[in-house]
């Protein structure tokens, strides 16, 4: 549920058609998150191939399981959906191609994802898939606190945003002010983790 920039839109009439790859509309990759990936090994969001690393990657960061769905689609941009009881990262290779292109960084893509897997972890595709604007910051605040634990600066965390974000808000997003406040939040959070060497207590029989 990632809502682009109106400024990324008019880059996208330069961009797409040099960043586009052939991926056929049926390509489709099924995964978990028993895979780990260093930050250096993260590669650039361009195809399901990559989307299943960086996915794999986020799941370990955080310390869960998952199974997610992996599937161009025509969509506007990404979605995380469910469908016939199975969770979907819907994405739309042109948008992906073409935030790679403005952002020259591979870090904002792995933030789409990580927006997207949070959606699904959050609960927000169990009760009304439409965005608000609570729940785009529930996203984007996990979103931070994944790449932090998958290694990324805070620059690189809200790097996204700045192409993908209208500056006002509107009645289904929050204004980029406050989606980059909440991006740092969770960043901070998990920075503080990691600083404190933060672990569960074990339960006691």
């Amino acid at each position: 549920m990632i809502k682009p920039a109106i400024l990324l839109f008019g880059f996208f009439l330069f961009a797409t058609a040099a960043w586009t790859q052939n991926i056929a509309s049926n390509n489709q990759t099924v995964i978990g998150g028993n895979a780990s990936l260093s930050s250096t090994e993260l590669p650039f969001f361009t195809s399901s191939e990559d989307a299943q690393k960086i996915v794999a990657g986020i799941l370990y960061a955080i310390g869960v399981e998952g199974n997610f769905k992996i599937k161009v689609a025509d969509v506007p941009n990404v979605e995380a959906t469910i469908r016939h009881h199975e969770r979907y990262i819907l994405y739309n290779p042109q948008f992906v191609n073409s935030v790679n292109a403005v952002a020259r960084d591979k870090w904002a893509s792995i933030f789409i994802l990580a927006h997207e897997v949070g959606h699904h972890l959050e609960g927000h595709t169990l009760a009304d898939p439409k965005s608000r604007p609570d729940i785009e910051l529930q996203a984007d605040q996990f979103a931070g606190f994944a790449l932090c634990k998958m290694g990324a600066t805070l620059e690189q965390a809200q790097l996204a945003i700045h192409f993908i974000a209208d500056v006002e808000p509107s009645k289904t997003y929050p204004g980029r002010a406050d989606r980059l406040a909440a991006i740092e939040r969770g960043w901070d959070k998990a920075e503080a983790q990691v600083k404190n060497n933060f672990s569960y207590p074990l339960a006691h029989n």
